[in-house]
């Protein structure tokens, strides 16, 4: 059975086939060598990483559906024709289109979040305040009564 490769070995394999040192991956994308070593190889590679790659990369985008999925084959043809292609060709201006509506989208996701988050801490806050008025003035006729009360069994 073979071994099911991460999108980061996948990477890896990229980087060999086009005889590209993995020095000047970590360089030219700014992504850290720990990313691609020991535990750091099996996990996740994040849609903002993914993205600096194929900008720094754009002839990944022919294989993308490899890169992410690992479905399908890695074609070393498609690598070197996108690279002979202009970065304005529309194959490139398509994928970088849906690349930048999945990372708006993801932003737009986040910020949605974000805010119901802070909008739920703010009612949080105003409950915390109400009750907390309440239990004051609640001990305040308490304080009074037992007061009332000492002042009346004298």
């Amino acid at each position: 059975m073979d071994k099911i490769m991460t999108t980061k070995e996948r990477i890896l394999l990229f980087l060999e086939k086009k005889n590209i040192k993995k020095e000047s991956f970590y360089r030219e994308t700014g992504i850290a060598a720990s990313n691609f070593k020991g535990v750091g190889l099996k996990s996740d590679l994040g849609v903002d990483k993914l993205a600096k790659i194929l900008k720094v990369y754009p002839e990944l985008n022919d294989n993308l559906v490899w890169l992410i999925t690992g479905e399908g084959k890695f074609e070393v043809e498609n690598v070197q024709q996108k690279k002979d292609h202009q970065s304005g060709d529309l194959y490139s201006s398509d994928i970088n289109d849906k690349i930048g509506d999945l990372l708006a989208n993801l932003f737009a996701q986040y910020n949605t979040q974000d805010k119901s988050l802070m909008f739920l801490q703010s009612q949080i806050n105003k409950i915390e305040n109400k009750y907390s008025k309440a239990i004051s003035e609640q001990n305040k006729i308490l304080n009074e009564i037992l007061l009332a009360t000492k002042l009346s069994a004298k």
